[in-house]
């Protein structure tokens, strides 16, 4: 009797497992439509949205700003995952162009600074952080690094 319930559980395991290895590939198959199926310039339009919004929230002043409750440190996470987020998009959208994936990077880290210098010029209750860039930075380099994983591990980018 009990080997009848672990060969049951077995046979339920296994194609479970098959069930899970379909719907893996399907995953993989829908990741590389949607990665290589959108049109350049709307990848090129989502990128530059996506700027403009790292502007307005770097450059509104303080007060303008939703006063949420948070833990120390938050707003630096805030920063990492902002600048990850423009990292991937610029990966993404330039992944096919003859674009130098070091101009990439030297522009998304650029961008973080720039923000950082206009604070200080706008006089906006903003202030020049060393550990704001060092987010951006941060949330750069992970980006990158997730990029370059996926790209490896699912072949997204096509040749």
């Amino acid at each position: 009797m009990q080997n009848y319930h672990f060969d049951t559980f077995l046979s339920k395991k296994s194609k479970l497992a098959d069930n899970n290895k379909i719907d893996n590939e399907t995953f993989i198959t829908n990741m590389k439509k949607i990665f290589n199926h959108i049109p350049f310039q709307v990848k090129v339009a989502v990128t530059i949205l996506y700027l403009g919004v790292i502007a307005l929230l770097s450059l509104l002043p303080v007060k303008d700003l939703p006063q949420v409750p948070l833990f120390p440190g938050a707003d630096k996470l805030i920063h990492a995952g902002m600048y990850f987020v423009l990292s991937v998009l610029s990966l993404w959208t330039f992944h096919t162009s003859k674009v130098a994936r070091w101009k990439l990077y030297a522009f998304v880290i650029s961008w973080g600074l720039f923000m950082e210098i206009l604070q200080i010029l706008m006089r906006s209750g903003r202030q020049f952080s060393m550990l704001d860039i060092v987010a951006n930075t941060t949330g750069v380099v992970l980006g990158i690094a997730l990029y370059k994983v996926l790209n490896a591990q699912l072949k997204l980018q096509q040749a």
